[in-house]
Parts: structure tokens; sequence; C-alpha cells
């Protein structure tokens, strides 16, 4: 099966800022509305399923490209076939919606939408507000939404993941190819060690006349 992952796994974290409060976790796992499109706006209508979390290979109806998601395993082992930049299929944007129909909240109340993981690409919208982008791959992807909600109402949850070769050469694809990639462009040509990472402590922690500075431990990756 080819690298193609495109799953959400998805919470609400309502918390109270009166008191520190622990807060709530509502989960939005489940059965989404799920659609594809060629450009960057919204479906107007939605005719797929799919789970949260699940992979985009089992919306129902299948997808377009559901048949070139998978490889043959004596071609899987070709360099030609794990470069994520050869595809035999267009690239679409994946729209997942979802209902959500939020209780009332107290003042001083602060939502958190946390997507756990998502590839790749991600764009959220909260009853059609731009509510913000991450390209983290492999990382949980914490987003505000107080202000976009409507307490007490249904709220229209849309999430948009683009494709791998949508991704800035900087975002962490997690491949070996894209390991490749990275290394032709920083000058010192290796990848950093966690010595690296803890010359770069000792030094702060011995400078104590060192204070709100950024220190990028890249090799000159990004200058």
């Amino acid at each position: 099966m080819s690298r193609i992952i495109i799953s959400l796994l998805i919470y609400l974290s309502v918390i109270s800022l009166k008191g520190q409060t622990p807060g709530t976790k509502i989960s939005l796992n489940g059965v989404w509305d799920f659609e594809q499109t060629t450009n960057a706006y919204p479906p107007e209508t939605f005719t797929r399923k799919c789970p949260v979390p699940g992979l985009i290979h089992l919306a129902e109806p299948k997808i377009d490209a559901f048949d070139n998601l998978f490889q043959t395993p004596e071609k899987s082992f070709y360099e030609e076939t794990s470069d994520y930049r050869m595809i035999k299929y267009k690239p679409m944007y994946s729209w997942y919606r979802s209902v959500v129909d939020l209780p009332e909240l107290q003042e001083g109340t602060e939502v958190m939408l946390t997507i756990l993981k998502s590839q790749y690409v991600t764009q959220v919208y909260i009853n059609g507000h731009d509510a913000g982008q991450s390209v983290a791959c492999y990382t949980p992807i914490r987003l505000r939404v107080t202000g976009w909600l409507k307490p007490g109402r249904s709220n229209e949850i849309l999430v948009r993941v683009g494709e791998r070769i949508w991704l800035p050469p900087w975002a962490a694809g997690s491949t070996d190819g894209d390991r490749k990639n990275i290394l032709e462009q920083v000058p010192m040509h290796r990848e950093g060690t966690p010595e690296d990472i803890a010359n770069a402590v000792v030094f702060l922690a011995k400078s104590d006349y060192i204070t709100g500075q950024t220190i990028r431990v890249d090799g000159g990756w990004m200058m």
C-alpha cells in the first residue's frame, strides 16, 4: 500500500478559566461526512462517509483513487515507488465535516480543538470561519476555537486535509527520501545528533549573561 495517510483523531477541550479547572473533553470521533475536491474550496455536497479516526481508503463509497492506493509487494521495494512525488493519480483535497451540538458555556470558558494526528497540510473551519492551519504530520494540532463556536447550538466543523506533495520543503515528512532531500538543504550536510543539542544546553547553562535568545541547533538550515 502506498504511503497516502490521511486520518484524524479529534476532540474538543472545554476549559473554565475561573478556578483553572482541568476541563472536559468532548470526543468528536465517529463517522464524519467526507468528500474530495480538486481545488481548495469546500464541496457543495458531501456524498461519502468516513470513520474518524480512519484512513481515506475507508471512505464509503470508495474514493476515485482507491485502486491507486495499493501496490503489489514486488514493486513496493523499488526506490521509484517510495518517492511520494511520483504519484499515479490526481492529487485531491480531502474534506471532513461534522455537526456538533455544544452545550451552553459558563462565562470565562475557553474551548480548544485538538487533532492528535492529521496528514498532510490541515486547515480547520468552524461555522464557516478559518480557525487555523498546520503542516504538522506526526504531532498534535491544538487550536483555540472559542470565538467561532455557538454555545447551546449546532456547530459545523470542517477539516480540510491536503496531499503530501503539497507539504513545504521544511515540513517533517518522516521518510528516508524526505531526509535525503532535506539534508541537501542543510549547510552542514548531516543530521543533528543528541550531542549537538546537549552541547547547546550545556553552553547556555554555563552562560548566565545570555537571556531572551533563540538558538537554533539545525546545522544552518534556517538562516
